[in-house]
């Protein structure tokens, strides 16, 4: 089930509006208007929360809670790897993360639950550097994930760009558009898996 299905039920048994449903949880208007309209898709935990503050308790099926801690998983090891190498700046660094991040995107794609990761403003607090933050800002991008707190491009483009490759074919492969919004230069071949 996803977060807006969960908002609806809440409005329809609880009588309210949207307004009236943010200021009885502390969502804001904004992100539940969102996720009413399919804009975004709220982390869980965020709408389990606003659901326990009004009384009610969210229950996931086995299927449902296995599902949300792999992709939660997978989004630990993205972090964690990136963390690995970007402290030791080594030019091999790009295949662990690639494979990392190849996984992530997998759990996702496979999700029968339509679970998201945490909002970027979580998963950016854990990140090393502000290169990696924009890297992790055009995935999240690329990806529609939850960005709760409005972080906009001009919030997290870096001054000049920068790529985790080690090696750039400018000429022949174009850069991918939403990784290059945040100034960050990847090839759209190194998303793309065989």
């Amino acid at each position: 089930m996803q977060s807006s299905d969960i908002l609806r039920q809440l409005m329809q048994r609880s009588g309210m509006n949207a307004a009236q449903l943010a200021q009885s949880t502390g969502l804001s208007e904004s992100l539940i208007s969102r996720a009413l309209h399919g804009r975004i898709d709220p982390a869980f935990g965020k709408i389990s929360a606003a659901a326990e503050h009004m009384g009610y308790q969210l229950i996931l099926s086995p299927l449902e809670q296995a599902t949300l801690d792999a992709c939660n998983l997978h989004m630990e090891d993205l972090i964690t790897t990136i963390n690995t190498y970007a402290k030791t700046n080594k030019a091999d660094s790009w295949p662990p993360i690639s494979a990392s991040m190849r996984e992530l995107l997998e759990s996702y794609a496979s999700s029968s639950s339509k679970n998201t990761p945490d909002d970027l403003s979580i998963v950016l607090k854990r990140m090393p550097n502000k290169e990696w933050r924009a890297f992790m800002s055009g995935l999240y991008y690329k990806q529609h994930w939850p960005n709760e707190q409005d972080l906009t491009a001009s919030d997290l483009r870096l001054d000049e760009q920068w790529t985790p490759l080690r090696k750039i074919y400018r000429s022949a492969t174009q850069p991918d558009p939403d990784f290059l919004t945040f100034n960050v230069y990847l090839p759209q071949g190194e998303l793309q898996w065989k």
